[in-house]
């Protein structure tokens, strides 16, 4: 049997299992026995990449007899493909969970983000979690979005500027380089700029000579001034979540975070193994649909944490923030989604 690989990745995911592929489409349709095929969902899907790769997946589909996807982003228009492509005899692997799609989970983001944390865990030594810290939350924004915005305007409508640090990429045209002090804040050593100038924070950086993204360097300066994170990520419809690095980070350096996102983000992370902090601050705002009505809820509980005895807090989240950065670090995130990839192929007739 030879597996149709769609893309380079794809390819490079059945050469971890060692299973026999090819890109080309009419060696596959000559390839005797069953048929299988591995597709990986593009990034960004507009722009015309979108519609080739289903243009493709429609060309392949009628000739399989089961076809793995993999998304390692979700994003309105990648749902909406999902929703779409929903059928009996297509498996797909997912960078988090979708409304009413049965998936195996792909935890790209976790395994990348967490990767040099694990080969180089004395970096994480510098972090200091559980002092008192003289402000309460950072809230490190990224580039503007609506859910952002909210929290930014909140920020400044009650006066709060002096009891965090708030960072918000308004401006996405100009270099990062030429950002205004608020828009960014980077470690300032072991860090290395590849490019002289770029616009976005997942440009490739060297850190300790590591190579990875610049939105995945945990910021351990902002870390040790502030006691809490708010996380913004990176999508906020109520019918998806999405796990990037940005709930990595947090996790990582043992700290409490008020997540500004979709529905039932909170309840996602705990099916991926994980604790919150419920019992400490009321979490109830994760099930609550109506987005406004939910940050509104979240932004209640920031304002009980920045009242309220820090040293209390930091103590009782403790246990919560420890076993959450053990299951980061611990958990074998690509083995666990590579063995669970070849037993998909192998239940629909692959044969080791």
């Amino acid at each position: 049997m030879i597996i149709y690989a769609d893309t380079d990745v794809c390819r490079w995911h059945l050469d971890q299992i060692k299973q026999e592929n090819t890109q080309d489409l009419e060696v596959f349709k000559a390839a005797p026995g069953l048929k299988l095929a591995v597709f990986h969902v593009p990034y960004p899907y507009d722009r015309g990449y979108g519609l080739a790769f289903e243009q493709r997946l429609k060309q392949v589909y009628d000739l399989c007899d089961h076809v793995c996807i993999l998304g390692s982003e979700l994003h309105a228009n990648t749902v909406d493909f999902i929703q779409r492509w929903n059928r009996p005899n297509i498996t797909f692997f997912l960078c988090g969970f979708v409304n009413g799609i049965a998936s195996e989970q792909w935890m790209d983001w976790f395994n990348t983000s967490s990767h040099f944390y694990k080969k180089n865990p004395q970096v994480l030594d510098q972090l200091r979690p559980y002092d008192v810290k003289p402000k309460a939350f950072d809230i490190l924004l990224g580039t503007q979005k609506y859910h952002r915005t909210m929290i930014y305007n909140n920020i400044k409508i009650n006066k709060l500027d002096d009891r965090v640090i708030m960072t918000y990429l308004k401006d996405t045209s100009k270099f990062m380089h030429e950002q205004t002090a608020d828009a960014f804040i980077w470690e300032d050593e072991n860090l290395e700029f590849i490019q002289p100038n770029f616009q976005c924070t997942v440009t490739q950086i060297k850190y300790y000579g590591h190579n990875m993204t610049l939105s995945q360097v945990i910021p351990i300066n902002v870390y040790n001034q502030t006691a809490y994170s708010i996380i913004a990520e990176t999508c906020y419809d109520s019918h998806f979540s999405f796990y990037t690095e940005k709930i990595v980070k947090p996790i990582l350096a043992e700290r409490l975070f008020l997540v500004f996102s979709g529905q039932n983000y909170l309840k996602g992370l705990r099916e991926l193994g994980f604790k919150t902090f419920d019992g400490i601050i009321d979490e109830s705002y994760d099930s609550i649909r109506n987005s406004q009505e939910r940050y509104r809820q979240a932004f209640i509980q920031m304002q009980r944490l920045i009242d309220g005895p820090q040293d209390k807090f930091l103590e009782q989240i403790r246990p919560i923030a420890e076993h959450n950065k053990q299951h980061m670090l611990e958990t074998d995130w690509l083995g666990d989604y590579t063995r669970r990839f070849a037993t998909v192929l192998r239940d629909h007739g692959v044969q080791n």
